[in-house]
C-alpha cells in the first residue's frame, strides 16, 4: 500500500510565489516598524527586574516579521514537497536521499553553532535551523533532479 502525501505539482509555483513574496516582505519593511496589531497569547517580559510585567490574551504590536516567517514556512514546504511532472521510483530515492542529507548537514551546522555562537546571539539559531533544513532539502533536492535531467548520474 503506497500512500503519496505530496502536494499537486501546480503548488510548487504557489509555494514558490508565497516565498519570495515574504522574503521581500522581510527586506522592504524593516523590523522597528510595529506596524501590526496582531492577538498574542502573551505578551511582555517573563523575566523581568523592572517590574514591566506582561498580560495574556492581549492584542500585540508587531511588524511585518510575524506574518513573513510562517507564509515562508507555508512556501518552502509548498516548494520542497509537491510533485514533479515526472514522478517516478528514481525522484523518490532522490528526495529522500536529500531529506537524509539535509538533516545530517543542518544538524552539523547546529551542533557547530551551539558550539560556537554565545549569548542572546544563540536564540535566533534554532529559531533558523528548521528554515536551513528546508532550504538545503530543496536545493539539494532540485539540484539532484536537475543533474538527472542533463544526462547526468542515475
Amino acid at each position: 500500500m503506497k500512500k503519496n502525501y505530496l502536494f499537486p505539482h501546480y503548488f510548487q509555483w504557489i509555494g514558490l510565489a508565497i516565498a519570495v513574496a515574504s522574503i521581500a516582505a522581510m527586506i522592504l519593511w524593516p523590523e522597528d516598524h510595529n506596524s501590526l496589531r496582531m492577538p498574542a497569547l502573551y505578551e511582555g517580559y517573563f523575566f523581568d527586574d523592572e517590574g514591566r510585567g506582561g498580560a495574556f490574551f492581549t492584542m500585540a504590536d508587531t511588524g511585518v516579521f510575524t506574518l513573513a516567517m510562517p507564509l515562508l514556512t507555508i512556501g518552502l514546504i509548498l516548494l520542497g514537497f509537491s510533485k514533479e511532472r515526472v514522478e517516478d521510483e528514481y525522484v523518490h530515492y532522490l528526495r529522500a536521499q536529500s531529506l537524509v542529507w539535509s538533516t545530517y548537514v543542518t544538524a552539523g551546522l547546529f551542533i557547530l553553532a551551539t558550539l560556537l555562537i554565545y549569548g542572546i546571539t544563540y536564540l535566533f539559531v534554532p529559531y533558523l535551523v528548521f528554515y536551513v533544513f528546508l532550504l538545503l532539502f530543496i536545493v539539494k533536492f532540485k539540484l539532484a533532479l536537475y543533474r538527472v535531467n542533463k544526462g547526468g548520474e542515475r
